[in-house]
C-alpha cells in the first residue's frame, strides 16, 4: 500500500517512522523539508506539497497543529485535493474541528475520496512507542482497509460514528483532562503551601478520590520541576477552545470548560506558551511563593 503523511512534527515523526518501519510505502511532507531528513534516510520519498503527495498515495494521513492547517493543506494551493483520486483515503489525525472535517468529507466523498478523522491520546510518549489510542469517525470499510497502517502507531483504536466523530470524543476527552489538570495544580498548590509534604499529598490523592492521569505524571514533571512539552500550553489552548466552540454549536454550557481557558490563557501570558500544559501549575508557584517540588 503506498501511504503519505504530511506533518512531521513531534508526534507526525514518530507516527510515520512507524508506518516505513512496517514495511509500507511512505511519501512525505512538511513546511519543513530537514525536519523529513531522518525519514528519507529511511527510506521515505520526498514531497514537494501535498497533492504530490496525494497523488504518489492511495492513503494520505496528515497530524498538523491547528484546523487553519489542515484546511490549507486540503484546500490550499496544491493542497490534496489537486492529487485525489477515487478510492484514495484521507485520514486527518490531528485535533479538528469536527465541522472542518465535515466538510471535508461532504466535497471528497463527491469525488470517491472517503476522510477518516482520527485523533490520538498518548502524547508523544505514546505516539514514539506506537501505543496511541486512536479514535475513528468515518465509514466503517474504510477504517477497515486502514487498519493495519492504524495499528503500527496505536492498538487501541476506536470507531466512533459518522466523520467527525472522532474529533467529538478527542475533544470531550481533553476538556476531562486539562479540567484534571488544572484542579491538581491547584489543589498542590494549596497543600504544600498549607504545610503537607509533596510526596504525601501525592500518596493520598493517588489512592483517593481526587486521582487523575494528570497527576499520575508529576515524579516525571511538576515534581522535577520539567515543563518540556509533550503536549503544549498553546496546543493545549487552542483544543480547549474547540471544545468550547463545540459546546455553542451544540447548546451544551461549559462553564468548568471556561475557566481552564482562562487558566491556560493566563499561564500563556506569563510566557509559557511552549512549555508542557504542567505548568499551568507555574503561576500559582509565582503567586504562592512556593514551588510544588520534591527534594532529589
Amino acid at each position: 500500500m503506498n501511504t503519505g503523511f504530511i506533518g512531521i512534527g513531534n508526534m507526525g515523526k514518530h507516527m510515520a517512522g512507524h508506518i516505513l518501519d512496517a514495511g509500507y510505502n511512505l511519501a512525505v511532507n512538511d513546511l519543513r523539508k530537514e525536519a523529513a531528513v531522518p525519514l528519507l534516510e529511511k527510506g521515505a520519498k520526498w514531497c514537494d506539497t501535498p497533492g504530490e503527495v496525494a497523488a504518489a498515495s492511495r492513503v494520505v494521513f496528515t497530524s498538523l497543529p491547528t484546523p487553519a492547517s489542515v484546511e490549507d493543506v486540503v484546500y490550499g494551493r496544491n493542497g490534496l485535493r489537486t492529487g485525489w483520486k477515487e478510492g484514495d483515503i484521507y485520514i486527518d489525525m490531528s485535533t479538528n474541528s469536527p465541522s472542518l472535517i465535515r466538510r471535508i468529507a461532504r466535497d471528497a466523498g463527491a469525488i470517491g475520496v472517503a476522510v477518516l478523522d482520527a485523533p490520538v491520546s498518548g502524547g508523544t510518549k505514546g505516539a514514539e512507542a506506537g501505543t496511541l489510542v486512536i479514535m475513528v469517525g468515518g465509514d466503517p470499510d474504510s477504517l477497515q482497509k486502514v487498519r493495519g497502517v492504524l495499528e503500527t502507531m496505536g492498538k487501541k483504536i476506536f470507531p466512533v460514528g459518522d466523520a467527525g466523530c472522532g474529533n467529538v470524543a478527542k475533544l470531550a476527552n481533553n476538556l476531562i483532562s486539562l479540567a484534571c489538570n488544572s484542579i491538581s495544580a491547584e489543589g498542590f498548590a494549596l497543600g504544600i503551601k498549607a504545610g503537607i509534604n509533596p510526596q504525601v499529598l501525592w500518596d493520598i490523592i493517588t489512592v483517593s478520590t481526587g486521582n487523575n492521569w494528570c497527576l499520575q505524571q508529576y515524579h516525571n514533571t511538576t515534581f522535577k520541576g520539567n515543563f518540556e512539552p509533550g503536549f503544549r500550553v498553546d496546543l493545549a489552548y487552542k483544543d480547549i477552545g474547540l471544545a468550547l466552540d463545540l459546546g455553542k454549536e451544540y447548546g451544551v454550557p461549559l462553564p468548568v470548560g471556561v475557566t481552564v481557558q482562562k487558566d491556560l490563557q493566563n499561564t500563556m501570558m506569563e510566557g509559557f506558551s511552549d512549555k508542557g500544559v504542567d505548568a499551568v501549575i507555574l503561576p500559582l508557584e509565582n503567586v504562592t511563593g512556593v514551588p510544588v517540588r520534591l527534594d532529589e
